[in-house]
């Protein structure tokens, strides 16, 4: 009886344990700076990261019970609504699978509202749409029914959908549906419901379409194979699955050459350090020999006895420098046999020297740099495609324009901004110049000096390559397919245009802006 009582204590704290772990997990799914990311590249080490963990979520699936379900659930349905590849979503739906196959209830309290949710990313749509598939088909007697009548009906409308991955897709698993609940091949006849006869005749077209028959064929093996018990298991969840990862295991002798090799790297730095810290100097930096930079560099020669103001931002534990006194002292009471020593002490100062002159150097380079951007600012608020805002952001950057005004600073956080921009937003100048706010923008920058310009086809419009630009100056940038508002242009000094030879006549708005940015830079440089 005593055993008993401690077996089952021992059941007891392994499942708390479990569920601790299983939430533990999920919530670092949504808070881990690496887990949550949405972009990342395939065999990364955020993607491994990503696998590895779904994998574990999916062996403690078992742990769910009804108490902490609905805490699961919303996890889960956060997971799925974010970008991922298709080798780490799966597991995201191997996992949905196993709890509403456990939780029925939550079928038609979770699950089909989100099916009719007209607004949900396609990505999520789709695994959803699997996910419902699958409940369909591995319910089983009464179950599958009443599945079948919750499920199908919001699943029917998405074969219309104009998104081709989520059409093509809901095709596919339509089909398997009915092939399944109806494997036999009835004529349309009229005494037949009209509903069952418009079922038969969708069955019909989707087995005979050649692009669904296509379709099916590449993702019918991996449909036919899926076993929702066997996949949350160990000998499922490392079975080949939607991608063949590559072989990310490595022997354990394989540790001990890396722990040799970065003991070596150590004992080969401090010998280095010298070498390396001249390289740095003499590394290229797109500086002009300007009276300041040439000071700068006069101060910070080697042969010179330096003395280095203090400076916050650079403050760090400096090697042991020592005065001419001091070097004379020391020569005098050193014996032969600590020259070695001493010439080592040296060698330590003089690399100190090279890392401070190095660092000091590079710090004033950035300095000038930041403040040397050309006058011109680019006035993007009327672009409201993101990828054309980013692309232009990055090419204000490249050529080092004093600014960039747009309608609206949230698309600086946008992820697809940030993924083309290549944080050319942490560098130029960025504006937020409402549409309504453009004109009296406009005329403040006239009044300060800066001549306004327009790219835009006009009756009156110069040819970009006939036009002297001025110094200070504003380029207005239209609007996708429309150009710049006639209340805007009765604004401009002038308008300027791209000379075109094509049929089309009509270039991207970023590209336009490219074209026109680095003929004014052309132009100032030359001058």
């Amino acid at each position: 009886m005593e055993e008993l009582t401690r077996e089952n204590k021992d059941r007891s704290a392994a499942l708390a344990s479990g569920k601790l772990f299983l939430l533990e997990l999920l919530n670092s799914t949504l808070t881990d700076k690496d887990l949550s990311k949405e972009l990342y590249k395939k065999h990364s080490a955020i993607h491994r990261r990503k696998v590895r963990a779904w994998q574990m979520i999916c062996i403690l699936s078992r742990f769910v019970e009804q108490d902490m379900v609905h805490v699961v659930t919303h996890s889960l349905h956060t997971c799925l609504s974010k970008n991922n590849l298709p080798s780490v979503r799966q597991y995201l739906e191997t996992f949905a699978i196993h709890i509403y196959l456990k939780f029925r209830l939550l079928v038609r309290e979770e699950l089909v509202p989100l099916l009719r949710d007209s607004e949900m990313r396609p990505q999520a749509l789709s695994s959803y749409v699997f996910i419902a598939a699958n409940i369909i088909l591995h319910s089983t007697g009464a179950a599958q029914s009443e599945r079948l009548s919750e499920l199908l009906p919001p699943i029917i409308p998405l074969l219309t959908s104009h998104h081709h991955t989520l059409r093509g897709f809901t095709q596919l698993l339509v089909y398997k549906v009915l092939q399944t609940l109806f494997p036999t091949n009835t004529s349309c006849s009229t005494d037949l419901p009209i509903e069952r006869r418009c079922f038969e005749e969708l069955k019909s077209y989707l087995m005979n379409n050649p692009d669904c028959a296509r379709l099916r064929a590449s993702m019918e093996g991996y449909l036919d194979d899926f076993d929702p018990q066997k996949s949350v298991m160990p000998a499922g969840i490392f079975s080949t699955r939607v991608e063949d990862l590559e072989f990310e295991c490595v022997p354990v002798t394989l540790m001990d050459r890396v722990t040799s090799f970065l003991n070596d790297a150590r004992d080969d730095l401090r010998s280095s350090m010298a070498k390396d810290a001249a390289t740095i100097k003499e590394e290229s930096l797109s500086i002009d020999d300007d009276d300041r930079c040439n000071d700068i560099l006069d101060i910070l020669s080697v042969n010179q006895a330096t003395s280095f103001s203090k400076d916050i931002s650079f403050d760090f534990q400096r090697k042991v420098t020592f005065s001419k006194h001091e070097i004379q002292y020391l020569s005098s009471t050193f014996s032969m046999d600590d020259k070695v020593s001493y010439q080592s002490l040296l060698d330590m100062e003089k690399e100190g020297l090279l890392l401070d002159q190095a660092l000091h150097l590079r710090t004033a380079a950035f300095e000038k740099l930041k403040k040397s951007r050309q006058d011109i600012i680019v006035v993007a608020s009327l672009i409201d495609r993101i990828p054309n805002l980013a692309g232009l952001t990055r090419t204000c950057e490249v050529f080092r324009v004093g600014g960039i005004a747009i309608a609206n600073k949230e698309v600086l956080k946008d992820k697809q901004f940030q993924l083309i921009s290549v944080t050319a937003e942490k560098w130029v100048p960025i504006l937020e110049i409402p549409v309504s706010s453009i004109k009296a923008f406009l005329e403040k920058k006239k009044r300060e000096g800066f001549s306004i310009l327009g790219l835009e086809q006009t009756a009156n419009s110069i040819s970009l390559d006939q036009y002297a630009f001025p110094k200070k100056m504003v380029l207005v940038l239209g609007r996708e397919k429309e150009g710049i508002p006639v209340d805007i242009i009765h604004i401009l000094d002038s308008c300027i245009e791209i000379p075109q030879l094509g049929v089309v006549r009509s270039l991207n708005v970023h590209v336009s802006g490219a074209i026109a940015l680095w003929e004014y830079s052309r132009q100032q440089r030359s001058q």
